[in-house]
């Protein structure tokens, strides 16, 4: 049963109340119409809930924005959010076109740096973030006593003479909810075996990035990737004032599952909401999604702190991977599934989300 500003109603209590649905929340879908995301569609994502994303459909169904309450959560990229044909290539094509919002999918065949080898040539992060996802759908389903909002599409990732990767994507969130929850299924539609790597890019910014913030994983163990992520690596999980210069560090992390099988990653304010703070929590599954990275980058406009749960842990890229023997692969009609959820908790809740820490 839908909690609604702190009271519980069925569906008919509701029903009788409004005179239509949208009024607590719901779907709505939007249209992009100025500058580098003109001709983008996508949807608007009210739970009724204080919790309010903007679902991208042509950019591979990936959350350009968050906000709880009216506060954002989400850092977003100086390119801002751009139509796949507007999308610059080249070596600065992910730089140019990373909008960042809650999630960017890395995939399907690489992530981390660009590079080529004999399965084909692939730009930094992959390309799938800029491919439009097709036979998309949006729904409200009633239970019972409860109503469920669904957002759903197939995105393809695929060429001649090379890869066919098919993603079938599904967002569900609660009515009265602030749990948004993602469910994909990768799929090799081609007839060789593929790379397959995938990395969830979320990405936190300011207020819940500030000087009081803090980062909490459920991990066993936490490596530097380079001298910088080094020299940093006793403030891995703090915030800090944003300055100039400041050279990325990122951290390569071993989750661990809770009793429920579910690894977490907490970013946390106690400032928030005249001090009774507000976290937001990335939970995955460790035998779906075994590796971890955090990226901290504390820059003048870049002021970012992000959890990136990915299926394998090679953030140096798809060269390293394979040197390395960490390479996943798809083969024929072989699929994977993968399963993500964004929470967003207020000072007690998400302190209890805190004790789960490995």
């Amino acid at each position: 049963m839908p909690e609604i500003f702190g009271r519980h109603y069925d569906r008919h209590a509701l029903e009788i109340r409004i005179g239509d649905a949208p009024q607590l929340g719901g779907i709505t879908p939007i249209l992009y119409d100025e500058g580098r995301a003109r001709g983008t569609s996508g949807f608007l994502l009210r739970t009724g809930g204080g919790l309010e994303v903007e679902i991208v459909a042509d950019r591979a169904l990936d959350v350009v924005s968050a906000t709880y309450r009216g506060i954002p959560l989400t850092w977003r990229g100086p390119g801002g959010l751009a139509h796949p044909a507007y999308s610059s290539l080249g070596i600065n094509a992910f730089e140019r076109n990373f909008f960042g919002g809650l999630m960017t999918t890395c995939g399907l065949q690489a992530f981390g740096p660009a590079g080529s080898d004999v399965d084909g040539a692939w730009q930094e992060h992959g390309y799938i973030n800029h491919a439009p996802a097709q036979s998309v759908t949006h729904r409200a389903l009633w239970g019972e006593d409860d109503c469920t909002f669904e957002i759903t599409g197939t995105v393809r990732e695929a060429r001649m003479f090379g890869a066919a990767l098919r993603l079938e994507r599904t967002w569900r969130a609660e009515l009265g909810g602030t749990t948004l929850r993602l469910h994909d299924r990768v799929t090799n539609e081609g007839g060789e075996s593929t790379p397959h790597m995938l990395l969830y890019h979320c990405n936190a910014g300011f207020p819940l990035l500030d000087v009081e913030t803090e980062l909490s994983v459920t991990h066993l163990a936490v490596r530097p990737r380079d001298a910088e992520a080094r020299a940093a690596l006793a403030v891995w999980n703090r915030g800090g004032q944003p300055q100039s210069g400041f050279k990325e560090q990122v951290f390569i992390h071993e989750p661990c599952a809770g009793e429920d099988g579910w690894a977490r990653a907490i970013v946390s304010n106690p400032r928030l909401l005249g001090g009774r703070g507000v976290a937001l929590a990335v939970r995955f599954r460790p035998d779906q999604l075994p590796a971890l990275m955090t990226w901290r980058m504390l820059g003048v406009k870049t002021y970012v702190m992000a959890m990136e749960p990915a299926n394998c842990a090679a953030i140096e890229g798809r060269t390293f991977a394979r040197e390395h023997g960490s390479l996943p692969f798809l083969e024929p009609g072989e699929t994977r599934d993968y399963e993500l959820e964004f929470a967003v908790t207020e000072a007690l809740t998400a302190a209890s989300e805190r004790s789960a820490k490995g």
